[in-house]
């Protein structure tokens, strides 16, 4: 158990596509109101990543980017971040990433052009671009969470939302899950993964994989609690009033794709 939450942003100046920040500074807001302390590392293509610095990081995240974003650090994560991602995930360490960071932890990215780019490998997944071939997966998004949440003690305690987490999604690869019972979601409305299995995303350990946009903890409040007890090793938290953001989330749940 930790009395600090300890956040680790990955390429917090490239991988920040529809305001995926969010997801951090929701997390931030929702431990400072329970009078939790919190810190955030920022960690860059130029942060240097000794043990120390990563050793008492406690959530994980990386958020989506345009193409030339995810160009620039691809190289960095491969080479430099990719031995302290891996090991992080494999340990049961707490952590979410969006859009393209979920692609690149995958086996590889195969572009339209038939370029493929290995992946990290941390995840059973893989990435196919079809380009005109197939349409964009954009839109809003519904989907309802993998039994392993919905049945997980912590997440009993603290959902005071219900079974499904809401979004937006915006991408042209599709991803498909080698291990067809590890999705993080299935899909009731939108695309998810590939448009065709109605999965979204990967779980894996304590790590969540997910083309959800939104941002996704500041638009789902039960999945954000979720994620903090975790990190923190926490079996509840403190309610907060989430009035409001329980109306948008109700909203959001009727918005058409």
């Amino acid at each position: 158990m930790s009395d600090k939450l300890v956040i680790g942003y990955l390429y917090s100046k490239h991988l920040n596509l529809y305001g995926d920040n969010g997801n951090v500074e929701a997390l931030v807001y929702r431990a400072s109101a329970r009078n939790i302390e919190t810190e955030v590392k920022e960690i860059n293509i130029d942060t240097k990543i000794p043990e120390a610095f990563v050793s008492d990081i406690n959530f994980l995240f990386m958020g989506g980017g345009p193409d030339s974003a995810q160009k620039d650090v691809y190289e960095d994560l491969l080479q430099n971040k990719g031995w302290f991602i891996k090991n992080y995930i494999n340990d049961g360490g707490v952590g979410l990433y969006v859009c393209g960071s979920y692609q690149l932890l995958g086996r590889y990215y195969k572009a339209s052009d038939g370029t493929v780019l290995d992946g990290l490998g941390v995840f059973d997944i893989y990435t196919e671009n079809f380009g005109s071939s197939k349409p964009r997966c954009i839109g809003n998004t519904v989907a309802r969470l993998s039994n392993k949440i919905l049945n997980d003690p912590i997440f009993i305690h603290v959902n005071n939302v219900g079974r499904d987490i809401v979004g937006f999604e915006n991408h042209g690869g599709r991803t498909y899950l080698n291990d067809k019972s590890a999705g993080f979601c299935k899909v009731l409305l939108g695309h998810g993964n590939n448009s065709e299995d109605l999965s979204e995303g990967f779980l894996y350990k304590n790590s969540i994989g997910t083309y959800f946009h939104g941002p996704v903890l500041a638009r789902n409040p039960h999945l954000a609690d979720y994620l903090l007890a975790k990190s923190l090793g926490l079996e509840e938290l403190s309610p907060l009033d989430d009035t409001i953001i329980i109306a948008s989330y109700t909203a959001s749940k009727k918005l058409k794709q």
